[in-house]
């Protein structure tokens, strides 16, 4: 007998779970709780991923490393070949 009620206890779970996918109202629920946790999931994770890289960048001073490479490259450049002098300016009279 024990065993019996094992088996109905089994088919009982089996048709719970069948249920879900044969009325469509069931089936509809299941899929809007499910995409609205995972959204939300992906929000959380988002924001904690994104909060940690703020935090992180925060703690480096980008404006240093930035100014020197910008002098460096300044100083690089040949400034004689860029910036070409007026030589003269042309006059007409009439």
């Amino acid at each position: 007998m024990d065993q019996n009620q094992e088996i109905l206890q089994e088919l009982k779970n089996i048709n719970k779970k069948i249920e879900i996918f044969t009325k469509p109202s069931k089936l509809i629920w299941l899929s809007f709780l499910s995409g609205t946790f995972r959204s939300l999931g992906t929000i959380f994770g988002t924001l904690i991923i994104a909060s940690l890289l703020f935090y992180l960048f925060s703690q480096f001073d980008f404006t240093k490393s930035i100014s020197s490479w910008m002098e460096n490259t300044l100083n690089q450049i040949n400034w004689e070949k860029i910036i070409v002098p007026q030589t003269s300016i042309i006059k007409t009279t009439n």
